[in-house]
């Protein structure tokens, strides 16, 4: 297999974050495109195809919950697995997103780049890269 036949777009407006993900994403084999706003995003998403898409809930020029919209309806990515990270914790209904915009899994803030990692080499029965 192809380590970089794996695409994900990381949407994260805190840099830090961004590149973390990225980083942890892209070491294990992943090729990976980061967008620092949701608008950003979205239109990534309308220009590319990827396998998954991890998104922050709270972003300048649109919204997490936005981008799951614009995503869903005007993409070519329009069946790709979303993950949601938010550190808006209780604050966002995490069972009426999952129903909305079919989530595949929700991240509460703080949480470990690994377990995301794991996660979408799980989702996406993918064998990460040795090192």
């Amino acid at each position: 297999m192809d380590n970089l036949s794996k695409h994900i777009l990381v949407a994260e407006d805190n840099p830090v974050m961004a590149q973390l993900l990225a980083f942890s994403l892209e070491r294990v084999g992943f090729a990976v495109t980061c967008a620092y706003d949701g608008a950003t995003a979205a239109e990534a998403a309308r220009q590319e195809s990827f396998d998954l898409v991890i998104t922050d809930y709270q972003m300048p020029k649109m919204s997490g919950e936005e981008l799951c919209e614009a995503i869903r309806t005007d993409s070519i990515n329009r069946e790709v697995p979303i993950v949601l990270c938010s550190a808006k914790g209780l604050e966002i209904d995490s069972t009426r997103m999952n129903e909305v915009h079919r989530l595949a899994k929700v991240f509460h803030k703080p949480f470990s780049p690994g377990e995301v990692v794991t996660f979408a080499c799980s989702l996406l029965e993918f064998a990460p890269a040795r090192g």
